[in-house]
């Protein structure tokens, strides 16, 4: 295939994608407001485009199979159908194979051949509900009502070569026209160049200016449409519309080839109307505020990031010297620059979590279907943005406790009411920032977490002894053992204890954290705390012997010195005082099996983080450094302190400090 033709082939998929998404959520919704009709508007529609492209670039039985669900709902359009639960379950069948048929074009799976035809035939049983014959009495009404007056339209079309690569195909846009009425074509040579021919195109149909947009949907910006006049302006044998009707409105077609703004205001308010109506959706024309754009550049970009700080640090180590005064001011202007577009570049790659709930909303309608409950979701903060790769490993995680709320934490119906509570339980998916941190909790108000019953199955297992003395943490975390699991019985949604230690580690490789908390017969929260995963974080670097380490400036309080004698006199507490009360100190050269030993006056860091505090000794602070964060090695990933590293200047490189494992080991030090 053509480079271009596949490039605009995949930009085709990926579009296809964000429909079929849309589709979905307009499904969501539309089963609780069956009787919206802009929900079955924007549904029609998003089947309707995907129908009209799919055809372009070969995908022809999206072509076929779309244009059986379109007709689904344009008899719910006009009232021959009513929504039931068949439906519903069909069309949400029908989005899963659609995104299976984007990636099997030709069908040339067994499997997805076989659903293809089912799905197919009971598509045409619906149909067939909605094509009874009726009553002599209703045709009469119909038939009458259905009489629509045919109006005569001027269309000035501009084609390109351009056209043709894009994939773009006039001969299926003309026989959409054709599906609406007769219509004339002639060139005008007039108006044409060596790189665009232009045409006028005179159609009579009884079609709404909406259903005429949309047979040029892709090719928008190449024509102008008007309604010319009401009748057919061009057939002598119209009565009801002689030719002296078009001289009353003072319309002339060669006038308006020369100067089509002239005759524009005479039908601004027909025009106006039918933009804004949208066949009952008032809507606006927005322009698009984000693209998509390729993980692969984005990934690219921020390494060009990287490397353009790590010269700039060069630079200003190299020019310390005094005979560079005068290049100074520039390298901090390059630095302030520098700073900005790593401030822009991060910026790119955040993504919204709400990007991701739509998964989530279908991951409980189906499976609140196939348990027989009733469950709500409900959302807050999903404009929490964070990294696209942190968000990518991070869905299977969501999913695997979503699925484990609903099947062992929301209860049925006639249980929950028995309980005293309404019969439709909640899950909530809540985010929020805090500091260098982002919090998601996912929680349920079903029947909780059974300790007594988890800490019974640990000491079956094996996991734990009769006589240790556990507390409520100690005993959830047995729930991330590897095959671990209190259900009395297998289902297809849990009770093979596989899941939840699949969470723990992906949560681990984020090096996030997942905490529980949970009442019996209250409900269940699982938290996830996560570090923004940027590559570029401002830094303060500091030196212990001959080893550089850093730490995110956003986590300093301030900066202080103590004396070492002072220090080993606290030693066997291991706090320092501050701001009237002790706080745990943590002796990196001793943590680290360091060498060498502190100076007389060694600086103090004090690090604050979700509310606690903790100081860090060190030799000497060097200063603001901005930290091109990149993994450890193979050599180093044991080091449970460090996170990551960054290449200095000088070529030295500094380690990143982990602050929450080390406030976590020092969470009993007071």
């Amino acid at each position: 295939m053509d480079p271009i033709l596949h490039r605009f082939r995949d930009k085709f998929i990926e579009e296809a994608n964000g429909l079929l998404d849309r589709l979905e959520k307009d499904l969501l919704d539309l089963e609780n407001k069956p009787a919206s009709k802009e929900l079955i508007e924007s549904a029609f529609r998003a089947m309707h485009t995907i129908k009209g492209v799919s055809g372009m670039y070969g995908f022809d039985f999206i072509c076929e199979f779309t244009h059986h669900m379109e007709s689904v709902y344009q008899s719910i359009r006009e009232d021959k159908l009513q929504f039931n639960k068949e439906i519903f379950d069909i069309t949400f069948q029908s989005v899963d194979h659609l995104r299976k048929l984007l990636t099997d074009e030709k069908l040339a799976d067994t499997t997805n051949q076989k659903n293809h035809n089912s799905l197919i035939d009971s598509i045409t049983r619906i149909l067939s509900i909605s094509a009874k014959p009726e009553t002599n009495a209703s045709k009469v009404t119909n038939t009458s009502a259905a009489v629509k007056e045919k109006s005569t339209w001027h269309i000035l079309l501009q084609t390109t070569e351009k056209m043709f690569f894009r994939g773009i195909s006039l001969v299926n846009i003309f026989k959409e026209l054709s599906g609406l009425g007769d219509y004339e074509i002639e060139k005008v040579d007039e108006l044409s160049t060596p790189d665009a021919d232009t045409w006028n195109i005179f159609l009579c149909s009884d079609a709404t200016q909406q259903e005429i947009n949309e047979v040029f949907l892709f090719i928008e910006d190449d024509c102008t449409i008007v309604n010319l006049a009401a009748g057919n302006v061009f057939c002598k044998k119209d009565e009801d519309n002689p030719l002296k009707e078009v001289d009353k409105q003072d319309i002339s077609i060669l006038d308006y080839i020369e100067d089509p703004e002239k005759h524009k205001n005479k039908h601004a308010n027909a025009r106006k109307e039918h933009n804004h109506e949208k066949n009952g959706i008032t809507e606006e024309k927005k322009i698009a505020k984000r693209i998509s754009v390729d993980s692969v550049k984005l990934d690219h970009l921020m390494f060009l990031v990287s490397e353009l700080i790590t010269v700039n640090s060069q630079l200003n180590l190299a020019s310390r010297n005094s005979q560079y005064d005068m290049i100074r001011p520039y390298l901090e202007k390059v630095d302030a620059l520098s700073k900005q577009f790593r401030n822009n570049a991060i910026e790119i790659r955040l993504v919204p979590l709400g990007d991701m709930v739509l998964r989530f909303q279908r991951l409980i309608r189906d499976l609140s279907k196939q348990l027989n409950k009733k469950v709500e979701f409900v959302t807050k903060g999903t404009n929490t943005e964070l990294d696209k790769n942190t968000i990518d490993q991070l869905t299977e995680p969501l999913m695997h406790i979503i699925r484990n709320c609903l099947d062992h934490g929301i209860e049925t119906p006639e249980v929950r009411l028995s309980n005293g509570k309404p019969e439709q339980g909640v899950i909530t998916l809540s985010a929020y920032n805090s500091g260098n941190n982002v919090y998601i909790e996912i929680s349920d108000d079903g029947s909780g977490i059974d300790v007594e019953k988890v800490h019974h199955k640990a000491i079956e297992k094996g996991l734990a002894k009769p006589h240790d003395k556990l507390d409520k943490k100690d005993i959830y975390d047995f729930i991330f053992m590897p095959g671990f699991s209190t259900a009395m019985s297998l289902t297809e949604v849990s009770g093979r204890g596989v899941g939840m230690d699949v969470v723990k580690r992906r949560i681990n490789d984020l090096r996030g954290e997942i905490m529980i908390d949970s009442g019996k017969g209250i409900g269940t929260t699982f938290t996830l705390k996560l570090q923004q995963s940027l590559s570029i974080v401002d830094s303060l670097l500091f030196t212990i012997d001959d080893n550089y380490f850093t730490v995110p400036i956003s986590d300093i309080e301030i900066c202080s010195q103590t004396s070492a004698s002072d220090i080993d006199q606290r030693r066997h507490t291991s706090t320092l005082p501050f701001n009237n009360q002790l706080i745990p100190f943590v002796d990196l050269r001793s943590l680290l099996n360091l060498g060498g030993s502190y100076r007389e006056n060694l600086k103090v860091i004090i690090i604050k983080n979700n509310d606690r505090e903790l100081a860090l000794l060190s030799d000497r602070i060097v200063g603001e450094h901005q930290a091109v964060l990149k993994p450890l090695g193979r050599s180093l990933r044991s080091q449970k302190y460090i996170t990551s590293a960054s290449q200095l200047g000088d070529g030295n490189m500094a380690f990143m400090i982990d602050i929450n494992t080390l406030m976590k080991n020092t969470a009993g030090v007071s």
